[in-house]
């Protein structure tokens, strides 16, 4: 109760000093859907109630939100209470922003955080151009927009990196940048705070960051970035009076090839600002100019970090993570043709939590597969009607992880969890457990698109999608009455009805 008093205050205070241009990015949602009309409320892991008035990441399929960390389907607000003025001193300029995130929770609540609020000093030598410089962003609260990566779905830096347990306090950072016409290079670092569980006190952690880019040709570019994080020391071992410190690093590198359609990064990497520069490009709708326009990017990740060697008491060692992205856009007059492929190691995938089982390498012996994926699809736009549609289908292989041994059930394990098993890992923390002797299968999923734009922020849109997912699992009783893991059917048919607007 007094968590929801002072977010009521909160909001009250800001509606009086905000007017309706400081909030940025504002989408309301309306969906009735259902995730698969086949099934009924408890048939599935995870439930799928019938149709109603609600959608969210279970709403979403593998090749979805490539580019964003929400699902589509939220309904929220970004308040940026944002200030740019020119200094007392020649040649510099200042900016400051307060974001603030408002995010309608399925029960009617209200979550309210930090969206990387941030504090700028710009500085444009003599004979450099206007959007030329060198700058200062500082980041008083949270830094999680200040990231490495480029596609959201590998990018890496965010607040996570230094674990879930380090996000309870601010994860302030600072970051200077060098901008010119053709090319960019950045320096930052970041702090945390993380319990140390050997001597039980919370103790400063952090992070650096560094990156650059170049325009090689008007048609060419290439990004890179590099970073080094603190994660605290491994907890299992603290306790036993063992200090092992866990230690991350790692670099990203992509090329992009372009033409009418220029490099850029996703929506939730980038600073919220609300100045009318910003928000006529921010909002601007998709144009189809004619001929022939494309880009094609291919961004490569590798990261590694200290954990705990299962198979050696008191000892760690290092665990490699790969990730590669393949994005391809190609448009022609009303035409778009888009593909997406991924490649994740499972050690990417867990790499923020960190390692599966926690602050563990995987065991000697264990059978591992990356997640790989990928997905092409096809729209085609209507002018006159306003009109878009298009469909969109992939096949997914995901990652998995066989362990010679039962280590997910505990010293003790029950029956259903004895012997080794494959777990199909979906995401982060995010596993299906297979029956025994079963391995996992490919998923199959298409889905079609027809949005009708009411007016420049106003749309309907409709979602139907199939998916065949034989991986699909729950945990029934069985004949001995003890619960194990029994195939679902594979088959699922959903639908997504959308009214939505963003302003």
């Amino acid at each position: 109760m007094k968590t929801w008093w002072k977010v009521t205050a909160l909001v009250v205070v800001l509606s009086r000093v905000a007017l309706a241009g400081d909030f940025v990015d504002t989408r309301l949602t309306f969906t009735f859907a259902d995730d698969n009309v086949l099934a009924g409320a408890g048939e599935t892991t995870p439930n799928s109630p019938n149709a109603g008035f609600f959608a969210g990441q279970q709403n979403t399929l593998f090749f979805d939100n490539f580019n964003t960390k929400f699902s589509g389907f939220e309904s929220l607000s970004n308040l940026t209470l944002y200030k740019k003025s020119p200094s007392f001193f020649e040649g510099f300029t200042a900016e400051a922003a307060l974001s603030v995130l408002f995010l309608l929770t399925p029960a009617g609540g209200l979550q309210v955080r930090d969206n990387s609020s941030y504090v700028t000093l710009n500085w444009t030598p003599p004979g450099w151009g206007e959007r030329e410089g060198i700058s200062l962003t500082g980041f008083p609260v949270s830094g999680d927009r200040f990231r490495l990566g480029y596609a959201y779905k590998i990018s890496w830096g965010g607040n996570d990196m230094f674990t879930s347990r380090a996000q309870n306090d601010a994860i302030p950072g600072l970051k200077i940048q060098l901008q010119r016409e053709r090319f960019y290079v950045f320096a930052g670092v970041k702090t945390g705070l993380l319990l140390n569980d050997y001597i039980l006190e919370k103790e400063r952690i952090y992070g650096g960051l560094v990156g650059g880019g170049v325009d090689v040709t008007p048609w060419f570019r290439i990004d890179l970035g590099g970073g080094y994080f603190q994660k605290g020391i491994v907890p299992g071992l603290a306790n036993q009076g063992i200090v092992a410190p866990v230690n991350s690093a790692g670099g990203t590198a992509r090329l992009v090839f372009y033409k009418g359609i220029p490099p850029g990064t996703s929506i939730d990497l980038r600073l919220y600002k609300n100045d009318p520069e910003y928000a006529e490009k921010f909002f601007a709708p998709e144009t189809y100019p004619g001929g022939l326009a494309f880009q094609a990017s291919l961004e490569a990740t590798y990261l590694t970090q200290t954990l705990e060697n299962p198979d050696i008491f008191a000892r760690t060692q290092f665990q490699g993570a790969q990730a590669l992205a393949l994005q391809a856009r190609l448009k022609w007059n009303y035409l778009r043709v888009n593909f997406l492929g991924l490649y994740r190691t499972l050690s990417y995938i867990q790499f923020n939590v960190p390692g599966l089982p926690p602050y563990k390498d995987f065991p000697a012996g264990t059978s591992l597969t990356p997640e790989t994926f990928a997905a092409i699809g096809a729209d085609y736009h209507f002018p006159r009607a306003h009109l878009t549609t298009g469909v969109i289908g992939g096949v997914q292989l995901p990652a998995t992880f066989r362990a010679p041994t039962a280590i997910l059930g505990g010293s003790n394990p029950m029956p259903g969890l004895s012997g080794s098993r494959t777990l199909v890992v979906r995401d982060v923390n995010q596993f299906s457990i297979l029956p025994t002797n079963f391995s996992s299968e490919p998923i199959i999923s298409v889905k079609s698109i027809t949005r009708l734009d009411i007016s420049d922020y106003f749309a309907a849109i409709l979602e139907v999608y199939y998916t065949y997912d034989s991986n699909r699992t729950t945990f029934r009783d069985s004949v001995t009455g003890i619960a194990e893991p029994s195939f679902e059917k594979p088959n699922a048919i959903g639908f997504n009805a959308v009214l939505q607007a963003r302003y």
